[in-house]
């Protein structure tokens, strides 16, 4: 008979795993609203990051070539410079996270621009859908 009492004791009871999925559950849930909702955050950082790597693309471009690129599609496949090297500066084309294309302007001395239209691909707007400028001027 103790040993009947004891096997009862070994195991969680049907009140103690319902309250564990529970609290997992509510646990689970609190993670997931977190997380989406920062994926826009998430496309602004990566729009930063682009940003940054094609801006040292475009400085390494001006070295090899005493001009700034007038295109991104030029910072992958450039002419050849005055050494004669043909070396690329991007291995592929950045895409903007919500849009799929930068707008990329050479302002002469001043360097390159690059611009993305935010959220909803359209210039200006507040928050997610605000323009991203390369150089932080918010023109």
């Amino acid at each position: 008979m103790n040993r009947r009492k004891r096997d009862r004791r070994a195991g969680f009871s049907l009140i103690e795993l319902i309250v564990v999925i529970t609290i997992l559950g509510i646990l689970a849930s609190t993670v997931v609203v977190s997380v989406f909702g920062r994926s826009d955050q998430a496309r602004v950082a990566a729009v930063r990051a682009d940003f940054s790597s094609i801006l040292t693309a475009s400085r390494l471009f001006r070295e090899d070539h005493n001009r700034w690129p007038d295109t991104i599609e030029e910072l992958m496949q450039p002419p050849a410079s005055n050494t004669g090297s043909t070396m690329e500066y991007l291995s592929s084309e950045p895409f903007d996270p919500w849009t799929g294309e930068y707008y990329y302007y050479e302002l002469g001395d001043r360097g390159p621009l690059v611009i993305s239209w935010g959220a909803d691909g359209l210039e200006g707007g507040e928050e997610f859908d605000a323009d991203i400028y390369s150089d932080e001027t918010g023109r």
